[in-house]
């Protein structure tokens, strides 16, 4: 019983990332509360692993993974099923996600690391999310429209963010 709890926020992570799929058939009702509940799980396996000191490589890589399945499942269900949300967002996204996947693998295969999330990364995470959450429960053109273009701003800066310390790291490794 004690392995659960030393690896209940890969649990968490595990759970969000089998689940966030649910959102494609929720109904659209409920769709918010599942998104919020599925959210949370996010905030609570980071705090259990930092808290209680059980962090790992494995969740390292789960967390982001699941992180980015829930947002773009989210947002997939906005823009296609919902409607209220423009497709570059979700493309931006999906581009900017790939990008970061790649980068990230090529770090690891070549210098053994896991790069961290970058504080950019997080708060386009949270901007994004809250966008999401706040347009499966307003229906507002306008207010749509300015939360997509505030999604869209985020996604580039942390794409550039990203871009910048991938380049660092390898310039810094192979100076060395």
């Amino acid at each position: 019983m004690l392995g659960f709890y030393r690896n209940l926020p890969n649990i968490l992570s595990l759970l969000r990332l089998f689940l966030s799929p649910l959102l494609l058939s929720a109904d659209k009702n409920l769709l918010p509360y599942l998104f919020s509940i599925l959210a949370l799980t996010d905030a609570l396996d980071g705090f259990l692993a930092r808290r209680f000191k059980r962090e790992t490589q494995l969740g390292r890589i789960l967390d982001p993974l699941a992180d980015k399945v829930l947002l773009l499942t989210a947002l997939f269900v906005c823009t296609f099923e919902l409607k209220n949300m423009p497709q570059i967002l979700l493309f931006s996204l999906l581009a900017r996600d790939v990008f970061i996947l790649l980068g990230a693998s090529v770090i690891y295969l070549k210098l053994k690391k896991v790069p961290k999330p970058s504080l950019w990364g997080k708060i386009t995470t949270t901007v994004v999310a809250l966008s999401v959450l706040l347009c499966m429960f307003l229906h507002s053109p306008f207010i749509n429209f300015l939360l997509s273009s505030l999604c869209l701003l985020f996604i580039i800066i942390s794409w550039i963010d990203y871009a910048v310390k991938g380049i660092k790291t390898f310039k810094n490794q192979t100076s060395s």
